[in-house]
Formats: C-alpha cells, sequence, structure tokens
C-alpha cells in the first residue's frame, strides 16, 4: 500500500485478509467434499431403503408362492433336493437372494416340515410366536435370534383355501443390514454421486462467479462515472477476498487523486490565466502609450524597459513550465562532475543577489564542522535551478527585518544543505501539499506571482540528481528546507 502513502492517504483498514485464491479454493474444497459426502450418503440411503423395500416385496411374493405350491400338493412340500431346487426357483423369481429358511407347521401349529435341517430359531420359540405372526397376517415380522443374534424377517402364510386351514408356511429370509448392489446398481451409484457432485459444483462455481463479479461491476459502474466528472463514489469495503478488497480501496483512492488532480488542474489553468493575462495587458498598455506618443525620450525608453522585463517574465514562466514537463517525463539529462560544494553556494549566492530587487537581504552561507574538502559529483546548473527557488521563497516569506541562512552539512554519503528563513511559515494545513505539482498556498494565491511549479520541480531535478528536497520544519518563526544530494553520484 506504499503507493497510497505516497499520495497521502492511508488505507481505511488493518484488517487481514486471505488471499482470493486461497479463499475461495479452500472454500470451493470444502463446500464441494461436504457435498460428495452428501450426495454419497443420500445415494446410498436410497439404494438401502429401496432394497429393503425390493426384500418385503420378494418375501411377500415367495410366501405366498410357497404356500401356493403347498396348496397345491394337499398341504405338503417336495423333500429334499427338490425342495432346495423349488425354493431357490421361487427366490430367483422374486429377487430374494438373502439367506433363507423355509417352516412347514400343521393346524395345531406342530412343526413338520424345516428346510434346510439347521435353522437360527428353536421349534418352540417359532411356534411361540406363531399366533402372534398369524394374528398379523401378511405383515412382515422381524425376529432376533438367540444362537447367531442377527435379525431376520419372517412372513407366514396359511395352507389350505379360506374354509379349511390345514398348515401354515413360515418363510424366513436374513434381515438386510448392508447395501448390496448389482453391477447396474453399482454403476447407477457411481453416475449418481458424479452427477450431484457435478450439480452442486457448478452451482458454487455459479455463486462464487456471481460474487466476485459483483464488485467487477460496481468498479465498472464507478468508472463510468470518473468518465463522467463525478469523482465521490462509494465503494462497499467489507470484503474478505484481499485482491478484491485492495481493488476497491485502490480504485476509490484512485477516484480521490484524480479529484485532487482536477482541482489542481483549475488551479493551474486559473493561476496560468491570471498570470499570462498580466504581463500581457502591462505590455499592450506600455507599447500603446510610447505608440499613441503619449509619453516620448526618456520616459519612452523607461516603458519600452518595463516591456521588455514583463517579456522576459512571460519567457521565463513558459520556460519554467516546459522544463517541469521535461522532469516530470524523464527526459532530460543530467551532467554530473566534480565541483567544490561550498565555493559552488558562495557563487550561486552572488549571482542571485545580483538579480534581486531587494537587495537588503543578504544569505549566510555556514558549513558545519571543520572540513576543507566539499568536492561532490553534481550538475551544478541545476542545483543552481533549485537553491533560486529555495531563494526566491524565503525571500518572499521574509520581511525588511527577515534573514536567509544556507547551511552546508557532511555527512558519510550524502550533503546536507539546508536553507532556512525567519518569515512567518507556512501553515499546518498546506504543509503536506508544497510539493504538489500547481499548488499554491491561500496567501500565494493573492499576494504571489508563481504558478506552484517552484518546490516540485526541484523536488524532480534534486531526484534526478541522486538526493532529496524536504521540508524539514515550519512555524511562526521561519521554515526550513533540506536538499540531500551525495557526496559520490549514484546512477539510481
Amino acid at each position: 500500500m506504499r503507493l497510497f502513502e505516497d499520495w497521502g492517504i492511508n488505507s481505511v483498514s488493518n484488517k487481514q485478509r486471505k488471499s482470493l485464491l486461497y479463499y475461495w479454493s479452500i472454500r470451493y474444497f470444502i463446500v464441494l467434499l461436504i457435498s460428495i459426502v452428501i450426495a454419497s450418503a443420500a445415494t446410498i440411503f436410497l439404494i438401502y431403503w429401496d432394497a429393503k423395500g425390493k426384500q418385503r416385496l420378494g418375501l411377500e411374493n415367495t410366501i405366498h408362492d410357497v404356500a401356493a405350491e403347498a396348496t397345491n400338493r394337499g398341504g405338503k412340500l417336495p423333500e429334499g433336493a427338490e425342495l432346495g431346487r423349488l425354493l431357490d426357483q421361487y427366490a430367483r423369481q422374486n429377487d430374494l437372494w438373502d439367506r433363507s429358511f423355509v417352516f412347514v407347521f400343521d393346524a395345531d401349529r406342530r412343526l413338520v416340515r424345516q428346510f434346510p435341517l439347521y435353522a437360527p430359531f428353536e421349534e418352540e420359540q417359532l411356534a411361540e410366536r406363531l399366533p402372534d405372526m398369524i394374528a398379523g397376517g401378511l405383515d412382515i415380522t422381524e425376529l432376533q435370534s438367540d444362537q447367531d443374534h442377527l435379525s431376520y424377517l419372517a412372513a407366514v402364510r396359511p395352507i389350505g383355501n379360506p374354509a379349511e386351514t390345514t398348515g401354515y408356511v413360515v418363510y424366513l429370509v436374513q434381515k438386510q443390514t448392508v447395501v448390496k448392489t448389482t453391477p447396474m446398481q453399482h454403476r447407477i451409484m457411481r453416475f449418481s454421486i458424479v452427477a450431484v457432485a457435478f450439480v452442486i459444483g457448478w452451482g458454487i462455481l455459479f455463486l462464487l462467479t456471481r460474487r466476485l463479479l459483483q464488485p467487477i461491476q460496481e468498479t465498472a459502474d464507478a468508472a463510468k462515472q470518473i468518465v463522467a466528472g463525478n469523482y465521490r463514489i462509494e465503494f462497499n469495503n467489507n470484503h474478505d477476498e484481499k485482491e478484491i478488497y485492495e481493488l476497491m480501496v485502490a480504485f476509490k483512492e484512485m477516484a480521490e487523486r484524480l479529484e485532487h488532480l482536477e482541482s489542481l488542474r483549475n488551479q493551474l489553468f486559473l493561476g496560468v490565466t491570471h498570470e499570462l493575462k498580466t504581463p500581457i495587458a502591462a505590455i499592450s498598455g506600455l507599447v500603446q502609450a510610447v505608440r499613441d506618443e503619449i509619453v516620448a525620450d526618456e520616459e519612452a525608453k523607461e516603458f519600452l524597459e518595463m516591456s521588455l522585463k514583463e517579456t522576459g517574465r512571460l519567457q521565463k514562466m513558459v520556460e519554467d513550465l516546459l522544463d517541469f514537463n521535461r522532469f516530470a517525463a524523464k527526459t532530460v539529462t543530467v551532467a554530473h562532475q566534480q565541483v567544490d560544494l561550498r565555493t559552488e553556494l558562495n557563487e550561486m549566492v552572488v549571482r542571485w543577489m545580483r538579480a534581486q530587487e531587494k537587495r537588503d537581504v543578504y544569505p549566510i552561507v555556514e558549513t558545519a564542522g571543520e572540513r576543507d574538502d566539499w568536492q561532490a559529483f553534481t550538475d551544478p546548473a541545476r542545483l543552481e535551478q533549485i537553491m533560486v527557488n529555495l531563494l526566491n521563497n524565503a525571500a518572499e516569506a521574509i520581511d525588511e527585518r527577515g534573514s536567509i541562512t544556507i547551511r552546508l552539512f557532511a555527512g558519510p554519503s550524502h550533503y546536507r544543505i539546508e536553507v532556512q528563513d525567519t518569515g512567518e511559515g507556512i501553515p499546518p494545513e498546506e504543509q503536506e501539499a508544497v510539493f504538489e505539482a500547481f499548488y499554491r498556498g491561500q496567501k500565494k494565491r493573492t499576494h504571489v506571482h508563481g504558478l506552484g511549479i517552484g518546490l516540485p520541480f526541484s523536488k524532480l531535478i534534486a531526484s534526478s540528481l541522486g538526493g532529496d528536497l524536504i521540508l524539514s520544519h515550519s512555524s511562526s518563526e521561519g521554515t526550513a528546507f533540506t536538499l540531500r544530494i551525495p557526496v559520490i553520484h549514484s546512477n539510481r
């Protein structure tokens, strides 16, 4: 978020947010895993429920067939292997593949036939339960074996016609407690799980995509507002995804920055208009006075000198704008050379003084420490541009009793040049904006000519020299700017 801090805008929240990839991949994986588990459990349950239903239906049909066979045979069933084949035939017909047992009782409820010979129930145990089972008709009864402790389903059917019952057939089958599937059922189960997982996965992707598109759509709508000139946009910043949150915050801060730049552009337009209008009007008036012979001789020469001065100011203004644009576009080369920094500063002060109308202010150059070597690799012409801007600002800030001091400090890798004045200082609310391009404080807008590019221009030049320009401090007692330039040139 360093870029936002450079703009002077702080992030609205320090909440730790997870990456969009992490956030949605984990959520998608968990939801999909849960969905597959639920789909698998539901499919198995449905198959199990269907298997139980088929087992009961098969049991009812089989007991009906066995009872009918016994009735047709005069109340008896075949013996031995023939009975086994008959029971297998009925089981296949009714899709009943579980372990089964057949008991035949006479009308007095005495056991007369059992197949197979081994059964998990004693004769007495079934005989005791038979009245209850007969009373239930064709209802399936669940019995618990005391021998193998397994559950069995039992169905009973009378032998004979409704007018005369000659006996009873009891058919037992082991209760289905696990899913026994055929290959076809197995394929259906796998297909169902895959199909349900696919549908749920598609639904998750649809919802995630829809949620992801919402902030993108908000951003697109906000971009349209910015194109229309409305920079005051509002976003929902309550996003848990790091990338989406940063996108929203960055876009909002970009809009605020654009609004700020638009304000500066308007100020520049007004400032340039005013700064150009004033000297052009003055030049026009002076030249017309000479042309119309309102003034003559020495006074006419003085008017022409004043016109040339205003023309020079216009030319300087245009050159400053062009230089600022070239430095901002980084199309200007800097010619570094070895110079004695203390000597250069003294000579710059002399040249600046000669160009000033206010002769009663003379900047004092001071050096810190007993150092004889003040050699530096820098561009003296560009360095003088910075110093002239700083000295001009200092001269405008002080009154007739004020002073300007230039202090030179040496460090391990950088020199520090401090320009301090005893003026009234920069208001606290304007200090953060002094290096903004085309920004002019309230007082300068009404009392001082300029375009508001002196300090931003100087900061760009300082950066091209491998250093920096900062506002050290400013109060009602004065202002100090510090210029840092490297002792040895850095190709940064």
